[in-house]
């Protein structure tokens, strides 16, 4: 009895191809951690770190632009925003508009140096994060067909017809908050006396002013013609000026971004580059002039059209993070309840007059840094590099980024489908600002808008009953004699 043996043939090794993501995440780690290694030995200075961390930073946004849509994909401005929040300052340094960027002036008169030991954390970190937040994006990357929107086009006159009601809700409240902030102390006025603030315009028509935002959210994902979509952009926008004037731009702002986002993923087509600078260069002059109108706003540079002033400027949430890690035991007692009351952000404004430990990470920052400062309404916002850290150090902050990156995909891939692109619109502004905002702060905005849209939805059947009611009735018949 004889056995026949099947002889595999042999692996040609020659032809093996490395996958790309794989390639760019060995890369980037033996890069970090050959970094690391020559910073504990001595050989790479802090500066030096700094350049490292910044290019690696602008490689992943780069990387991001080419292989994930050209920008389609959420984390690429997500990147971008992550370089402004957490490292302008540290671009900045590299553009010479600086001299010490990990030193921390936030809240402080005179800024103070941080230690060696805190640096390289910061700046690990930072990186770290920036790699975990773009690999589960890279990996296995799919390019998604632009959405089908043909059955939404149905719920456009209803969303027309509603946006056009309660916009003049918008105006007037606007007005009447810019009127009482002009009254009374400006811009801080948002977080020093905000009940009376509220309590300045009429229940009706606080409740009303909440509809526009996600109504324009809406008819921005599923309408088709630009020109009824710029017209309602720019009426928004123009309700939304004289909060603008008063000191107001991070919610505007991060809104300009998701139409942006929504705009090149109905499309299908690449961005025009020149189109993106453009855009950046426009924000950035308005965020100058909004800056220079805040009242007692000490600002680094006072040009309008000074970009690096800019980017160092709005860096300086990196301070946020740069407490959390040197003074950790200081508020990792209150991460749960940080995280508890980040899904209220959207529903109550908390001000200096009901501040607590423990209900807002950037509030407890502000009072650790500067508790007369506070007293008088100045604080700072959150950011989740911080927050991340304080639930598990480095390894805190490797498994949120990794998490955040799953969440990004899993927003790119949702955006294939009309309906769920809504979803996308609602929930993108929040994530766009974690740098500088709230881990939760995503999930808070979404509840809000799903409980705006439950009254739209009662309004739909009743507006869809009429229609078919009107419809379905006789017409008169013409008679001659």
């Amino acid at each position: 009895m004889t056995s026949v043996a099947i002889a595999a043939p042999p692996l040609d090794y020659a032809r093996l191809r490395i996958p790309a993501a794989a390639f760019e995440l060995l890369v980037c780690l033996v890069i970090v951690a050959a970094a690391s290694l020559a910073f504990l030995a001595g050989w790479l200075t802090v500066n030096g770190a700094i350049v490292l961390t910044v290019l690696l930073l602008g490689s992943l946004i780069v990387l991001s632009w080419i292989h994930l849509g050209q920008g389609r994909h959420p984390v690429f401005l997500f990147l971008c925003t992550l370089m402004l929040f957490q490292g302008g300052r540290l671009l900045a340094y590299c553009l010479g508009s600086m001299s010490d960027p990990l030193s921390i002036g936030l809240m402080r008169e005179f800024p103070f140096a941080v230690s060696r030991n805190v640096s390289a954390t910061v700046l690990l970190c930072l990186a770290l994060s920036a790699l975990c937040v773009y690999i589960p994006c890279r990996w296995n990357f799919r390019s998604v067909p632009p959405p089908l929107n043909t059955a939404a086009r149905r719920y456009l006159p209803y969303l027309y017809l509603v946006y056009a009601g309660s916009l003049p809700f918008l105006f007037y409240k606007n007005y009447l908050y810019f009127r009482y902030i002009q009254e009374n102390g400006g811009y801080i006025a948002f977080f020093s006396d905000y009940a009376n603030l509220v309590a300045n315009v009429p229940l009706i028509v606080r409740l009303i002013a909440l509809l526009p935002l996600p109504v324009l959210l809406l008819i921005f994902v599923f309408e088709t013609r630009k020109k009824l979509l710029y017209a309602v952009v720019i009426l928004y926008f123009a309700g939304s000026i004289v909060l603008m004037l008063s000191g107001t731009r991070m919610g505007p702002f991060s809104l300009v971004l998701t139409p942006w986002y929504v705009a090149s993923t109905k499309s299908g087509k690449t961005p025009r580059v020149w189109r993106l600078a453009l855009l950046a260069t426009v924000l950035i002059v308005v965020a100058n002039l909004i800056a220079l109108a805040r009242f007692g706003e000490d600002i680094e540079g006072r040009s309008a059209v000074d970009p690096v002033s800019f980017v160092a400027t709005q860096g300086v949430s990196l301070g946020v993070s740069e407490v959390a890690i040197m003074h950790a035991d200081a508020f990792r007692p209150h991460v749960f309840s940080y995280l508890l009351h980040e899904l209220q952000i959207e529903f109550v404004q908390a001000d200096v007059s009901n501040y607590f430990p423990g209900r807002q990470f950037g509030y407890d920052v502000s009072v650790f840094l500067n508790p007369a400062l506070f007293s008088q309404g100045f604080a700072t916002s959150g950011a989740y590099l911080g927050e991340a850290y304080l639930w598990g150090g480095i390894a805190g902050v490797v498994a949120i980024s990794l998490l955040i990156g799953r969440g990004l995909r899993l927003l790119y891939e949702c955006s294939s489908n009309i309906k769920l692109l809504a979803v996308v619109a609602f929930v993108l502004p929040q994530v766009l600002l974690l740098p500088r905002g709230f881990l939760l702060g995503w999930l808070s905005s979404l509840l809000r808008a799903f409980l705006v849209l439950m009254p739209m939805a009662l309004g739909w059947c009743l507006y869809n009953f009429v229609i078919r009611h009107l419809q379905a009735s006789p017409r008169p018949e013409l008679t001659t004699s």
